[in-house]
């Protein structure tokens, strides 16, 4: 069946291959010769009387099909293509899943992995001496090991997010764009912050000389929250991004071009007829 939906800003019936619960349209079965009148469960009174009057002058000038206006009893073979075509309100309409949308997906679960691993890895923090119940200390040996392994794993990170953030850019879906754009930036600050080594703490008294660092509990935890903090806002934003590509997007698989189904679909309906053009008889010249 060929699918028409009522556009009121063309006073007419346009094709279409989706239905809406708000819809007037007509199902035309051009191996039966009838045309169905269809108004949606949400559609207006006033919509269906004017689709109503717009099929009629369409039948009038097409005799050969009948017009079939459906109630509540609808036939099995007409229910059937509804329901393939309708799209309810809790539908989700899916779009094919391109290449950089997948490429994007693997990057975007490589940012999620290191969104757990990072904080883990921070948390090492907590395992640093207390000579007194307020207090921390470290060699600079141990600080700068510390403070090297996390921001090589933080680069490597801001590396995958810079990756995912161009699939997106490549993909022109604006919303993945935004979530990309978002992990970027946080990344970018969590490797600023820590840069800053020796800068983020004030020591104690007397720790460089000693080469013993002496740090105080408080900017310790403060420190690892920021990290945590940093950690799910970039969780947030690729989970995002992830679970709406697998949510919106579907892989599409490439069929081959079947050349009699393309014409069968392109059969002409009483709506795509032409008017007949009228032969006349062509008289001899001499």
């Amino acid at each position: 069946m060929f699918l028409y939906i009522l556009d009121l800003s063309k006073n007419d019936f346009v094709e279409s291959e989706t239905l809406y619960p708000h819809d007037i349209a007509l199902l035309i079965d051009n191996e039966e010769k009838k045309v169905y009148f269809y108004s949606g469960v949400k559609s207006k009174e006033r919509e269906q009387k004017i689709g109503i009057d717009l099929a009629s002058k369409i039948i009038n000038k097409f005799k050969m099909f009948e017009f079939v206006l459906l109630d509540s009893v609808i036939p099995l073979k007409v229910q059937a293509e509804i329901d393939e075509m309708i799209i309810g309100e809790d539908t989700i309409i899916k779009i094919e899943r391109t290449f950089p949308m997948q490429i994007s997906i693997y990057f975007g679960i490589g940012i999620l992995i290191l969104s757990f691993l990072i904080p883990i890895l921070g948390f090492s923090i907590f395992g640093w001496e207390k000579p007194e119940i307020i207090l921390y200390s470290v060699t600079a040996s141990q600080f700068t090991s510390y403070f090297d392994r996390l921001i090589i794993i933080t680069w490597i990170w801001f590396g995958i997010t810079c990756v995912q953030l161009a699939c997106t850019i490549w993909s022109q879906k604006i919303y993945l764009v935004v979530c990309s754009l978002s992990s970027t930036i946080i990344t970018l600050g969590l490797v600023l912050y820590m840069n800053q080594r020796n800068f983020i703490f004030e020591f104690q008294p007397g720790s460089i000389e000693s080469s013993l660092y002496l740090i105080q509990r408080y900017e310790i935890i403060l420190f690892w929250i920021w990290i945590l903090l940093g950690s799910i806002g970039i969780f947030l934003s690729s989970f995002i991004s992830v679970f709406t590509i697998f949510k919106h997007s579907e892989i599409v698989e490439k069929e081959e071009v079947d050349a009699e189904k393309i014409r069968l679909k392109s059969r002409p309906t009483i709506l795509r007829d032409k008017p007949p053009v009228e032969l006349k008889e062509i008289e001899p010249t001499e």
